[in-house]
């Protein structure tokens, strides 16, 4: 069974069970510690449920809210909003409750916290129920826990779209980890979801790009054929530049395919410090020739960083790190590109069946997971230049690229 059906099938158990007035746990696993939380639907939240949450979890109870709500019950951001989870102001339901700690005066408080008639005048604080804001495209947006339970949420119950959640604790009052996360999540007969498995499922069952133009372009490769695709998520525009059919028929092989992640530096200014510009001409120039293909041209530069980010990774390189220490010490991840979109693009154009021409087994696998058959990796190459070298070295031993080096 591939990753992207078993993606689907742990969501959508998740949303079933959730509907039902049931718990999920759901596991950050892209943080160097991955940790998780238990959670309910705020529609479900009853004095049962949110006692539930403290028996087994045992950390802070929290209900998220989107930035519209939060503006209406005047919710302040506590902390630095740029790192992890956006606290809010504490809150206690103004009427209704006693000392605000326990599990019906805190399923009182979320009532108000997703109603929406309710406004500042009926919160009071600080209190016992912990608010945190999440972004309104969840985790197409950001990649975290808080986001994850609210989509959650809003899968089950679009009406209200929040969910109610509690850090998991080991016994011993440690954060839970991947194996305490499944021992629970097996002992309390409920889903788990990672934060991963949730974007994996929005990208494929959200429609998230749109054509917006298209014509033909003469380079000395020959003339391609050019669309532009709207990312509607990313906010930005990405260009695909193929030759022939998508599907050249049963007998014919399937089309050659580039996904290229854009380097200005190296595209542009044929900079030595990476073999983009390289690979780029040659993938144009295999593709000419095959008479039957894509260039996929991603805008996300520096592996996903930005350009201003990449310009500073440089300078770190120039000091003596590599091109992955670079990224490490300026809080990026080692790669940090998604290629959902692209795989969207890809299957709109008519190409859900490809060869691909990369050296990254993250992008073959990526992907697949999306419902793209490679059914075959076409390595792509270029001679390594005294500029290039350890940059190659690095992607090899880091990344895992798929490189032949002296």
């Amino acid at each position: 069974m591939s990753e992207s059906i078993t993606t689907s099938s742990v969501v959508q158990e998740a949303i079933s069970h959730l509907a039902q007035g049931g718990l999920s746990i759901v596991m950050d696993d892209s943080a160097p510690t991955p940790w998780g939380v238990l959670m309910c639907d705020s529609a479900h939240a009853t004095e049962s449920a949110v006692n539930a949450l403290c028996i087994h979890a045992r950390g802070l109870v929290c209900v998220t809210v989107r930035p519209t709500v939060a503006d209406r019950l005047r919710l302040e951001p506590q902390n630095d909003v740029g790192v992890g989870l956006v606290y809010l102001t504490s809150v206690e339901a103004r009427v209704g409750v006693t000392t605000g700690i326990s599990a019906a005066d805190r399923a009182a408080t979320i009532a108000v916290c997703i109603d929406d008639t309710a406004g500042p005048d009926d919160l009071v604080a600080p209190g016992h129920l912990f608010p945190v804001r999440v972004e309104n495209n969840g985790v197409l947006s950001k990649r975290s826990v808080a986001e994850a339970v609210a989509d959650l949420a809003t899968l089950t119950s679009p009406s209200i779209g929040s969910g109610v959640f509690c850090h998991i604790l080991d016994e011993d009052g440690r954060e839970a980890g991947p194996r305490a996360l499944r021992r629970l999540a097996k002992n309390l007969e409920v889903p788990l979801v990672t934060v991963r498995e949730l974007l994996r499922y929005r990208t494929v069952t959200e429609r998230l790009v749109e054509p917006l133009e298209s014509g033909q372009l003469q380079t000395k490769w020959g003339t391609f054929d050019m669309s532009i695709w709207e990312d509607q998520l990313a906010d930005t525009d990405h260009l695909l530049a193929s030759i022939g059919l998508p599907e050249p028929g049963p007998d014919a092989p399937a089309p050659l395919v580039r996904v290229h992640s854009q380097c200005l530096t190296g595209d542009s200014f044929h900079s030595h410090r990476c073999d983009c510009g390289f690979q780029l001409d040659e993938a144009l120039q295999r593709i000419s020739e095959e008479g039957c293909g894509a260039l996929l041209y991603l805008r996300q530069e520096g592996r996903g960083i930005g350009l201003v980010a990449k310009l500073r990774a440089y300078a770190l390189q120039e000091r003596g790190r590599d091109t992955v220490e670079a990224n490490l010490e300026l809080g990026f991840d080692a790669d940090v590109r998604e290629y959902g979109i692209a795989a969207q693009i890809l299957k709109e154009a008519g190409y859900s069946r490809l060869r691909l021409m990369t050296n990254n087994p993250r992008k073959i696998n990526a992907l697949r997971d999306y419902g793209i058959d490679v059914v075959e990796r076409v390595a792509i190459q270029t001679p390594p230049i005294e500029g290039n070298a350890r940059y190659l070295q690095a992607k090899k031993d880091k990344l895992g690229h798929l490189l032949e080096l002296d």
